[in-house]
């Protein structure tokens, strides 16, 4: 079992998906895209909640993404 987690200003959202699902698998990395095409930054972490590395792509075999929305400057 994944989670994906969308951290935004204060907001939370967390998505569940079994990687043995193909209809979960694919609606979450349709929600990781969406995301990423406005701008947000994704982590998948590495070690049980202890590192993570920056990913670009979504991994359905991961653990654990989170989604952060960068701040617009203004």
């Amino acid at each position: 079992m994944g989670w994906l987690k969308i951290l935004q200003e204060n907001k939370e959202e967390k998505i569940f998906w079994n990687p043995d699902s193909e209809d979960e698998t694919e609606a979450v990395r349709k929600r990781f895209n969406h995301y990423i095409k406005q701008g947000f930054i994704a982590c998948k972490m590495v070690e049980q909640g202890k590192r993570g590395v920056q990913v670009s792509e979504f991994d359905p075999e991961a653990e654990e993404i989170f989604m952060l929305a960068l701040a617009d400057g203004g």
